[in-house]
């Protein structure tokens, strides 16, 4: 076969060959595949429903019969916290209000003691309260009553005497005071009116010192000169030469009994 029949042959064979070489070049790369990642999902937290905050007094029980004159109370609160007393005001947190009687205690604790308790019946109450020691809504408390046979017996309350009033008149000169003595019962209310004898001071008067405001007498001065004072103690009064500073003379107030 010669070089032009050969030619012939493979040309069109080199050209289909070319052709399917050229259609794959064209071909678009294959897309690599994007793996998405999915988000976490988040974990929701659901509260739990809390109960209603209470209060139980464990002890002592309802009518039992305490043997003492000192009274221990123990206390139980649910669903509620207790903390110290003045902490910030928060929800279901707070402290302990309790009463024996009249008596009140503020406590953070669940224990307290009441004690001098006479014989008798007593009622215990306990309360829930909020930090600025405000009741909740609703009031949340609970009330017993106990039996006491104490051997403490309160001592008996003095009348209280009410304070009297002293009254006197004292004269007073260079030489004393007349009287020089005068008695009064402690608490009274003294009231003292001195009359000064002019004939018998010196020109430049008297001056009188006590539990009360001096007094500065001149002579031919208004008369008589009042002072006041509660007695606490036996009291002494004097007088003086108001230039030199020479005491002159004293008058003693006594306790009288």
């Amino acid at each position: 076969m010669n070089i032009k029949c050969l030619f012939g042959v493979l040309a069109p064979l080199i050209l289909l060959i070319s052709a399917c070489v050229q259609q794959q070049t064209q071909q678009p790369a294959a897309a690599v595949p994007v793996i998405k990642q999915e988000k976490a999902a988040e974990k929701v937290v659901i509260d739990e429903p809390k109960g209603i905050p209470s209060v139980r007094i464990a002890s002592p029980q309802n009518g039992e019969l305490i043997k003492s004159s000192k009274v221990a109370v123990e206390l139980q609160a649910e669903n509620f916290k207790i903390v110290p007393v003045g902490a910030p005001v928060k929800e279901e947190e707070g402290h302990f209000h309790v009463w024996l009687d009249s008596e009140k205690k503020v406590i953070a604790e669940n224990k307290v003691a009441f004690e001098n308790i006479v014989s008798g019946k007593h009622t215990i109450v306990a309360e829930l309260v909020r930090s600025n020691h405000s009741s909740l809504v609703p009031k949340t408390a609970q009330s017993i009553t106990i039996n006491v046979e104490s051997d403490f017996v309160p001592k008996t309350e003095q009348p209280t005497q009410q304070p009297g009033i002293a009254e006197f008149t004292v004269e007073s000169d260079d030489n004393g005071f007349y009287p020089s003595t005068v008695k009064a019962k402690l608490g009274d209310n003294v009231i003292i009116h001195f009359k000064f004898k002019d004939d018998s001071i010196y020109f430049a008067g008297l001056d009188v010192k006590g539990p009360f405001e001096d007094i500065k007498y001149k002579l031919k001065g208004q008369q008589p000169v009042t002072r006041e004072f509660t007695m606490k103690e036996e009291t002494r009064i004097t007088s003086w030469w108001p230039a030199s500073g020479v005491k002159k003379a004293t008058l003693t107030v006594y306790v009288k009994e």
